[in-house]
């Protein structure tokens, strides 16, 4: 299969992304459409862009930009969302700050307004193969989290085909390896006062995947 110019440079990003964050001491995961094919092991359509939340990534944003720029990409950082974007050619990437907290992660993915909270350890713990380059992904707990339950991130977003058909894709990997949906909802929640600022009153407080089930 021929790989197209634009998935080409994504190769290269990938590899950037890694070198750059493990010059660092630190970890690039990426998540969102791209994560699929870093599963499967090979490109299964062309990508507009790249997502993925960095370890810490507030500390290390004038480092990552200097290293980022010594590489050709243009970068910006916006303060108010706390997310740093890279750009070369074809391709582009958006980044959000992880951060850990004993067993659980936190994606602030609207800066200091807007969090969702998992386990750890649904990341990938050793980097994945793909094209030759070592690439951390999410995970696919979070993923079909996300994809499933994105009203609790964006009142507003409205599936896509895409969308619809990697959920479908993981629920069938998910079915495969015996998880449970409701093993992933329950560790699951998030915080966005952003929307609750924007009129959605709903999200004053924390919102769960799962309801609590009484003792």
């Amino acid at each position: 299969m021929v790989i197209s110019k634009k998935n080409q440079q994504y190769i290269t990003m990938l590899a950037d992304i890694y070198d750059i964050s493990s010059s660092l001491g630190i970890r690039t995961f990426v998540w969102g459409g791209l994560s699929i094919d870093i599963w499967e092991g090979y490109f299964l359509r062309e990508h507009g862009d790249l997502d993925g939340f960095v370890e810490n990534l507030t500390e290390y944003v004038e480092s990552l930009t200097s290293e980022y720029v010594k590489r050709g990409y243009k970068v910006t950082f916006h303060s108010e969302f706390l997310m740093l974007e890279v750009e070369k050619d074809l391709v582009h990437a958006s980044f959000n700050p992880l951060k850990r907290n004993g067993k659980t992660a936190e994606w602030k993915h609207i800066g200091n307004d807007g969090s969702v909270f998992f386990p750890f350890d649904w990341l990938d713990v050793s980097p994945r193969l793909f094209y030759n380059t070592k690439v951390y992904t999410s995970g696919i707990r979070f993923e079909y989290a996300v994809k499933t339950k994105v009203s609790m991130l964006h009142p507003e977003w409205r599936l896509r085909e895409k969308d619809q058909l990697a959920i479908k894709y993981m629920e069938e990997k998910l079915k495969a390896e015996n998880i449970c949906k409701e093993d992933i909802y329950k560790w699951f929640w998030s915080y966005n006062p952003y929307w609750y600022k924007q009129g959605y009153d709903e999200f004053f407080r924390p919102t769960i995947a799962y309801p609590i089930q009484p003792k």
